[in-house]
């Protein structure tokens, strides 16, 4: 059976309306009013008393031009989502990748997290952490990762999807404003509080969620003062159970599988030097490996397995992984308005997120492995089946390499932030405003530790996808669960170790002023000074295979644990396993002493080609002045009002890594300078009281993504190997956008819009790539020493290029309505019916890219751009009355590219399967200061789902971490 999830816009409102009635999950979409200075279409998103800001948001829509997605929480704890990810995606256009079960980086209107760029407190900031090699790894780009704050420490966040001459530049998607809360957003004293236990049902543990806030303001004699603290800690133990291939390849790469007896030619060749003769297909740590008889049944097998362009997976395995997190962030400002005219704010954040995972696997690992790694040509084929898209879906094999592997992190993200900003009224005409900032994002990740245990010539091996696509049958052959059936080989077995630590840096400086020409005109102008830093680093061992002796008397059995009750709420076939051995981290480290930094464990940089490539760093230095002029008129038929401007930016760029010197590691530094004159236009017409129009045109940059700036490279000879170049001298890729919209008024409280957005990219970035071996990329073969890789292996190349890029379209459908009129146009229905009401969104994004599928750029293909889903939508349907509340909203994403050429031998491209989500919410105010809440998380726990190639749609990545749980209480005074 194969596993697929169709899912219709139809049945999911009929979910949504069945489950509503006593809980919901989503933010409502309303509309609130932006500053004075700023024109823009705001569709607010209000987490608490939403429907009476949605009756005076949609008035105060009408006198704004632009277009401008806000969620707000009124009070503290009022985010009913794990982290500010899962709230922005409510907005029309807005999707979320995931990592651990929560939302990590965005997608706006099908363009990915690097083409968005996020300002914290009005600067630029961004925050990087790690995450599983299948959701990126350690973010060393320019896309923020929102798992990083907990939600609780932000009142509003402001997504931009068009942009003005004030706006800074930088994205082709939008730009998102997160705020922290200030003093003087409330009257007087406050203090909230929030506590709540949450519940995951795959792990099956209770953990604290805690947030509280303190303000209050004071006149005096010289002015009025204002002070706030708040502080968040959430704490999160998660499962994520599934299974995973690690790419699928073509059959014949890493040279094949093992030939019967009697085959000719004879795979892999008869050779002394590695043990292959015409009954053995070789020596696995000096044991002869013997061939499988020639019969007719194995001659078929191999046959059939060694089919043409047949794929198989590389690594199949079912694995778990074990997350223990914990968001801790503090919020502190203080203002003072010596005058009417005059405020000054000092604005602090800081916020500590530290993880730690350990993944358990149980893989056939030799399958993705050549005969110099005692791979796949020792494997001999019993039994094969082919499906008809090419995948080796069932096959019965002996002499296979099994490995029982655990890799453990501990990651840190310390993101510290100070701004401060002025704002002085010189007259009823003229006023100024400024800001100077500095923020700091550092990311450790000084354990990174991976134990490998091997079992070579493994007989009675198995795996069949035929009923699950998604979760096959496997039969290992042997006793998981016995460590004696594993061993611990020096120059087979690993250990490897690859600390790493990003840094990023912004300091910002800007001054902007205004002043009325007339009632109507308003000339805008203002400079401003960005300096970004970005620097990250690594070390490793310089041979993982390279292991000690066990120590006298220690024996695997000592060093070792068990995976117990693995694959609750799967579905895995009941036949599979659900315990197996792993390797202790703290046994082997007290043991084999593996972090003393010494001897074999010792941990090395510039000197490892494998840690030399993620030694580098970035400066950029933007210079920006920009000029506004915001008109209103009503001397055409009907009212006209915007803002027309242009922005200059000039941006000086450093750029250093490492290349070779003959055998020797030199850094190497590369500079350039380049402008943009960026143009922009925002026009909305009043056509009729009930009816907006408008439009807006400009030109934008979103600048290369840092690991494509480093003039030096990197080589990976353990694991996926790879050798990968940077490109110091890529332009910006720039596009020209269009939108139009038709809002419609149609009744009280109630909107029906359709908005259109056109992006022309001019041009874009590819990482050109190919596989070929180690020994056609003219490097000093002794970088491959002692590695047990051999120079004939297979390698992928990969090197960044600018592209001609390609046109992006699509359209957005928000609908909005509070059902007031229900009893009085259904006399029949009860009157308490008044107090739904539903929010929903549409988006449908289209654009293909010409991607090339070589380093020379021969052969191409057109796909979607990376990262973008065709559909999306979001559906809530809430209740609210005077003490309770109740909300049910769900989340779709369609599938969409992760990267194009896909990765490992004759796969078009890697990409994620559709994903939906319901999540749920409710509250019930005791008094006016004490209220409960309850929320429920990804109630349908839905699976993760990665595939690779888009004909054959094999899986890649298929795990799920449960459903949440969260009930507590709020007190405000």
């Amino acid at each position: 059976m194969k596993i697929t999830r169709k899912v219709t816009f139809k049945n999911y409102l009929f979910t949504a309306t069945a489950g509503a009635v006593l809980m919901a999950a989503a933010p409502a979409l309303a509309q609130t009013a932006p500053p004075a200075d700023q024109a823009a279409t705001v569709e607010e998103v209000v987490v608490t008393g939403f429907r009476a800001s949605l009756a005076n948001a949609i008035n105060l829509k009408r006198n704004a031009a632009g277009v401008v997605d806000v969620i707000k929480a009124e009070d503290i704890a009022d985010f009913p989502d794990a982290n500010l990810a899962e709230s922005i995606q409510r907005v029309p256009g807005v999707s979320i990748s995931r990592d651990a079960g929560e939302g990590r980086s965005i997608t706006v209107r099908g363009l990915g997290a690097s083409f968005t760029r996020v300002r914290i407190n009005g600067m630029e900031a961004q925050s990087t952490t790690g995450g599983t090699d299948s959701s990126g790894g350690a973010n060393r780009g320019r896309g923020f990762d929102f798992n990083t704050f907990a939600s609780e420490l932000f009142n509003s966040i402001t997504v931009r999807k068009t942009q003005a001459a004030e706006v800074q530049e930088g994205s082709l998607g939008a730009t998102v404003d997160l705020q922290t809360s200030r003093p003087f957003d409330y009257k007087g004293f406050n203090l909230a509080l929030s506590a709540q236990q949450g519940y995951n049902d795959l792990r099956g543990k209770w953990d604290p969620r805690l947030a509280g806030l303190v303000s209050n303001t004071w006149d005096t004699p010289v002015g009025r003062f204002g002070a706030l603290i708040s502080a968040a800690y959430t704490r999160r133990h998660m499962y994520e159970d599934g299974f995973g291939t690690v790419g699928w390849d073509l059959v014949s790469t890493n040279g094949g599988f093992c030939s019967p007896i009697g085959v000719t030619p004879a795979n892999p060749p008869v050779s002394a030097a590695t043990g292959t003769s015409a009954t053995a297909c070789g020596t696995a740590a000096g044991i002869s490996v013997p061939r499988a008889a020639g019969t007719a049944e194995n001659i078929a097998a191999y046959t059939t397995a060694s089919g043409a362009n047949v794929h198989m997976p590389r690594l199949p395995r079912y694995g778990r992984l074990t997350h223990d997190q914990k968001r801790t962030g503090v919020t502190a400002s203080l203002q003072w308005e010596p005058s009417p005219d005059t405020t000054l704010t000092l604005d602090g954040l800081y916020s500590k997120f530290d993880a730690k995972r350990e993944e358990d696997w149980l893989e056939n690992f030799g399958f993705s492995r050549a005969l110099s790694n005692l791979g796949k040509p020792l494997n001999s084929v019993r039994s094969a089946v082919v499906s008809p898209t090419g995948d080796l879906v069932y096959g019965a094999f002996d002499g296979v390499r099994i490995r029982s592997e655990m890799r453990y992190d501990e990651l840190t993200t310390e993101f510290k932030q100070f701004v401060l900003t002025g704002k002085h009224r010189f007259n009823d005409r003229f006023r100024i405003e400024g800001l100077v900032g500095h923020s700091t994002s550092e990311f450790a990740n000084p354990i990174q530790t991976t134990i490998m245990l091997d079992r070579l010539n493994s007989d009675g091996y198995s795996y069949d996808l035929r009923q699950n696509d998604r979760l096959p049958t496997i039969n290992y052959g042997f006793d998981t669960t016995n460590p004696n059936n594993f061993t611990f080989i020096n120059n087979v077995s690993e250990i490897r170790m690859a600390p790493q630590w990003v840094k990023n840096t912004f300091d910002t400086a800007n001054l902007n002023g205004g002043f009325d020409l007339t009632d109507g005109l308003t000339l805008k102008a203002g400079v401003e000074y960005r300096k970004y830093e970005f620097d990250t680093r690594s070390t490793g061992r310089l041979n993982s295979q390279l292991l000690p002796a066990l120590p006298p008397g220690k024996t695997l059995a000592d060093l070792t644990k068990l995976v117990t009750g693995f694959g609750k709420n799967l579905g895995q076939p009941g036949t599979n396993i659900t315990s197996w051995v792993v390797p202790d981290i703290d046994k082997f480290s007290e043991a084999l002493g593996i972090y003393s930094n010494t001897g074999l464990f010792e941990l090395t940089g510039v000197t490892n080609s494998s840690a030399r490539g993620n030694i580098r760093g970035v400066e950029e230095v933007s210079k920006a002045a920009w000029t506004q002029l915001d008109f209103r008129t009503e001397a055409l038929p009907f009212p006209v009002r915007g803002d027309i401007g242009v922005r200059y930016v000039k941006t000086k760029q450093s750029s250093r890594g490492y290349q070779l010197l003959g055998a020797a590691p030199v850094q190497v530094t590369a500079e350039r300078e380049y402008d943009d004159i960026l143009p922009s236009l925002n026009v909305t017409a009043e056509v009729t009281p009930e009816l907006l129009l408008r439009f807006a045109a400009s030109k934008v940059i979103a600048r290369p993504e840092l690991g494509n700036l480093t003039p030096g490279g990197s080589i990976t000879v353990t694991g996926a190997r790879s050798i990968s170049a940077g490109n110091p001298d890529l332009d910006p890729i720039r596009a020209k956008t269009l939108d139009g919209a038709v809002e419609w008024y149609f009744a009280k409280d109630s909107l029906l819009s359709v908005g259109v957005f056109y992006k022309d990219i001019k041009t874009y970035i590819q990482s050109l790539q190919e596989d070929r071996p180690f020994n056609t990329s003219g490097l000093p073969l002794d970088l491959l020493a002692n590695s047990q890789t051999a120079p004939t292996d297979i390698f992928t190349f990969r090197t960044p290029a600018n592209t001609k890029g390609g046109p992006l379209k699509g359209f957005e459908i928000n609908y909005q309505q509070a059902f007031t009129f229900l009893p009085d146009v259904l006399p029949f229905l009860p009157r308490w019916t008044e107090h739904f009401g539903t929010l929903l969104n549409y988006t449908y994004v289209d654009s293909k890219i010409d991607y090339f599928l070589s380093a020379t750029g021969g052969s191409s293909t057109s796909a979607d751009l990376v990262g973008l889903s065709k559909n999306a939508f979001n559906a809530t349907l809430y209740y609210e009355d005077s003490r309770f509340s109740a909300r049910v909203s769900a989340a779709y994403r369609d599938k969409y590219l992760t990267s194009v050429p896909g990765g490992n031998t004759g796969n078009d491209v890697n990409g994620t399967n559709e994903l939906l989500t319901v999540d749920a919410s409710a509250s019930f105010a005791v008094t006016k200061k004490l209220k409960l809440t309850f929320e429920g998380l990804n109630l349908t726990d839905e699976f993760v789902d990665q595939y690779q190639d888009s004909a054959r749609n094999s899986a890649f990545v298929y795990t799920h971490t449960g459903r949440q749980f969260n009930v507590g209480l709020q007190y405000k005074f």
